[in-house]
């Protein structure tokens, strides 16, 4: 009866260990996730391993819409519930084509932040990303 104890308690401990409770996250590539916590709290975050429970923040929560590829992530955030009723977005490009494994440093030197989405827009096309946002469900 012992044995059986222990083992189920060292079965479930190995099953916590290798889940993410309450996050969803999506790899994104080079060490950028999207980690959902809610429909509030989405973050794209530069983590060493998936399901960390810190990271290096590169996109403020909430990100509405995401886009991604193995050269380039592009994103719509807003700040917090005013930012809803005010329409108070940001757009962000981040490039996601490096060398070697970038640090989160490096990212958030290649990230770059839009007020609105004409200038956003430009960017896209200037630098030929050929990425659409798509809302997150």
């Amino acid at each position: 009866m012992k044995t059986r104890l222990i083992f189920y308690n060292l079965t479930l401990l190995v099953v916590l260990n290798s889940c993410c409770f309450g996050t969803k996250e999506t790899h994104l590539g080079n060490n950028i996730y999207l980690s959902e916590y809610d429909n509030v709290d989405r973050r794209i975050l530069y983590q060493t391993e998936n399901c960390a429970t810190s990271g290096t923040v590169i996109v403020p929560m909430t990100v509405l819409e995401i886009g991604n590829n193995d050269k380039w992530i592009i994103a719509k955030s807003r700040l917090g519930i005013i930012g809803k009723e005010n329409g108070h977005f940001k757009f962000w490009v981040i490039k996601n084509n490096y060398e070697s494994l970038p640090d989160p440093e490096t990212v958030k030197k290649n990230t770059t932040e839009f007020e609105n989405y004409q200038d956003f827009d430009k960017f896209l096309t200037e630098n030929n990303i050929e990425l659409k946002l798509t809302i997150i469900n």
